[in-house]
């Protein structure tokens, strides 16, 4: 037999399978040399390329003698071998790792690529862990071995390879193996005990017994009465010892009012309250409640029950009072579902830049409204449509349509020229009117957010307005025209709105405006004309009535109160062709007035707006223009005017009367 000799005459011994362990990279090559004269026995390196010596020629006794003499020195060993290297608990003899073996003590070579050790005496396997292996890296730099062993080259193959059969694991690798697959979940479960706190422990034991307590039954011997409910239909009926009588509505938590002439017995009916309460509810569900310049909901009502004068008609535009002002102002779920569809129409015909049109808003995509107006004025059909956003709440900063009004609010600033005119582009008679809504839209938008960005051109729009007056006290179609009552309107609601604002109105100005309504009055205030020497008209008469209320007016003036029942009585919200310029003033003036008044007039104009409002298509949210003055307009600046009239409940606190918020 051969013996094959390990560096430092450590012997490698056989598994029971009769093969050895691949341990060609911790192996010390060693030469052989022949049969000497003395008979000693030839020792031959695993690593030598040398043939086998004839087996005859080796003596029995150089046999014995070898293999008791570990000392005898052997080819590649010299006197002057260098010492042992070591590095905590692994050494280094030649290119073996060495370490103790744990059980009895003996030395055990590693294969360093399998981080194993196996120990030839007591079979014991040792697995060698990631702190183990920084050791042996550590040693192995020191010895110069560190690329080598670390990252070990692949050998070249000759050319024609034996097929020898592919080796077998060991059964120090099958024990390790199976022992990890066997103990895996129960060292996992051994440690989470080992190391979970006591208290966790106690309280795992505590719910364990609570359930098991909770699942015994102990035996009652009161005679409680019980209730057997059966799910089987039968011919017999009995009536209950008590019975409850609900009402459907009070089962609903509808946050809005439910129009009165709703039947909610009525599946249809009441499946379109359920829709139209879906869609009221986005103006109030999207609403940046956490916007740091809103002021807090305490602060919105506490002033809302002390607003007084003209000055804070636009508080209760917060749509976190929205439900309380429209119940107590005579609005309901179709008001506000009316109001959402038109403004999401609105913001459907937004032009990329951020303007409307009221000539060319149809070509939207996928548009199919008809009713386009005749008037070219892009800057009034952007203020047209940004009033009824604001009138909602919707600002620039806060609610679901704030990058729509943010957008349309830098056309407006982007096209104002340097003297504060906003009316670039209006032609014909559209100038004045363009300004004096876009002077509006732009001191209400300061005023709802605070945004000192707007307050610069707020101002230079409000003082364009006032260079412009005529000396009478009018304003009409360009700058120091004698004026119109139409005009007039669009900027004293102008002058109001910067009032609201704190900005600079000169006294002056609303004076002049007075002055001119005394011009075109008839009846002591009563009804109004058109210009001074005309005869009134229910629409004039409308405007006249709400510039009056602004400048000063109250309903100790008999000419309100005349006026505004003489606006129910002849024209009421119903009559055809309907107008909705009329609608927009009458429905303010008739707002402020209150009482019963104000009663008959609201329950005949929220049901016109609702029932004719478009439910299909493109078109849906919108109104179509039927009065002749209404087509000029177009279906933008319909639709504009009859949200607007739909916001009263909340778009302007009544002059004269206090709401009482809780």
């Amino acid at each position: 037999m051969f013996l094959f000799v390990v560096s430092s005459m450590k012997f490698i011994t056989l598994d029971s399978s009769g093969e050895m362990e691949p341990l060609e990279l911790l192996l010390t090559p060693i030469s052989t040399a022949g049969v000497s004269a003395q008979g000693e026995m030839p020792v031959i390196g695993l690593g030598s390329q040398r043939p086998l010596p004839d087996l005859d020629t080796i003596p029995v006794q150089a046999a014995v003698s070898s293999v008791a003499s570990p000392t005898t020195p052997h080819e590649g060993t010299t006197e002057d071998s260098p010492e042992v290297l070591r590095h905590g608990d692994f050494w280094l003899e030649g290119d073996s790792i060495m370490c103790a073996c744990p059980d009895c003590s003996a030395p055990m070579s590693i294969r360093h690529w399998l981080m194993i050790a196996d120990c030839w005496r007591c079979d014991t396997s040792v697995l060698i862990s990631e702190e183990q292996e920084a050791e042996i890296r550590q040693l192995l730099d020191r010895a110069g071995l560190g690329d080598q062993v670390a990252r070990p080259r692949r050998r070249q193959l000759p050319a024609v390879v034996p097929a020898y059969p592919a080796p077998r694991p060991s059964m120090a690798q099958q024990r390790i193996r199976e022992t990890l697959q066997n103990t895996e979940t129960e060292i996992w479960i051994s440690r989470a005990f080992r190391d979970m706190p006591s208290w966790i422990v106690s309280l795992l034991f505590h719910i364990v017994l609570l359930t098991l307590l909770g699942l015994l039954e102990i035996p009652r011997d009161d005679d409680s009465r019980e209730m057997a409910l059966s799910l089987v239909v039968g011919p017999d009926h009995r009536e209950g010892g008590y019975v409850i009588k609900t009402n459907p509505n009070d089962e609903m938590a509808m946050d809005l009012p439910i129009p009165k002439n709703v039947d909610m017995e009525d599946p249809v009916q009441k499946a379109q309250v359920m829709k139209d309460r879906q869609v009221a509810e986005e103006l109030m569900q999207d609403f940046d409640t956490f916007n740091p310049r809103l002021p807090k909901l305490d602060e919105v009502k506490r002033r809302i029950r002390e607003a007084q004068g003209v000055r804070t008609t636009i508080l209760a535009r917060d749509p976190r009072v929205r439900v309380e002002m429209v119940t107590q102002e005579g609005g309901t779920t179709r008001t506000e579902a009316a109001v959402a569809r038109g403004l999401r129409w609105l913001s459907m015909h937004q032009e990329s830049d951020g303007s409307w049109s009221i000539r060319h808003f149809n070509h939207a995509e996928n548009c199919s409204c008809g009713n386009p107006g005749g008037v070219e004025s892009d800057s009034a059909a952007t203020s047209l449509a940004l009033l009824p956003f604001l009138g909602a709440g919707q600002t620039h900063e806060a609610g679901k349509y704030k990058d729509t009004v943010n957008r349309g609010l830098n056309w407006l600033l982007k096209n104002q020229l340097p003297d504060g005119d906003l009316s670039p582009g209006s032609m014909g008679n559209t100038r004045m009117y363009a300004h004096g809504q876009g002077a509006i839209v732009l001191c209400e938008a300061f005023m709802l957010s605070g945004d000192n960005r707007l307050l610069q051109p707020a101002q230079k729009a409000i003082d364009f307005i006032v260079k412009s007056q005529h000396g009478q006290g009018g304003w009409r179609y360009r700058p120091d025209q004698a004026g119109d009552t139409s005009v007039l309107g669009w900027q004293v609601m102008a002058l109001q709105s910067a009032r609201m604002a704190n900005l600079k109105v000169p006294d002056i100005t609303l004076q002049r405006a007075q002055g001119y309504l005394d011009q075109v009055q008839w009846r002591n205030g009563s009804w109004y004309g058109y210009v001074p020497g005309q005869k009134p008209t229910f629409t004039m008469t409308a405007e006249g009535l709400l510039c009056r209320m602004y400048l000063g007016w109250t309903l100790k003036y008999p000419g309100l109160t005349t006026g505004g029942e003489w606006l129910l009585e002849n024209h009421p919200p119903t009559q055809k062709p309907r107008n909705m310029y009329y609608l927009y003033y009458a429905t303010q003036v008739l707002h402020h007035i209150g009482g019963e008044t104000w009663s008959r007039w609201n329950t005949q104009m929220r049901n016109e707006l609702v029932d004719s409002q478009e439910t299909r298509g493109h078109m849906l949210g919108s109104w179509t223009p039927v009065d002749q003055h209404d087509r000029t307009g177009g279906r933008l600046y319909t639709t504009s005017l009859a949200i607007c009239c739909l916001e009263v409940y909340y778009r302007q606190l009544p002059l004269f009367k206090r709401i009482n918020l809780k």
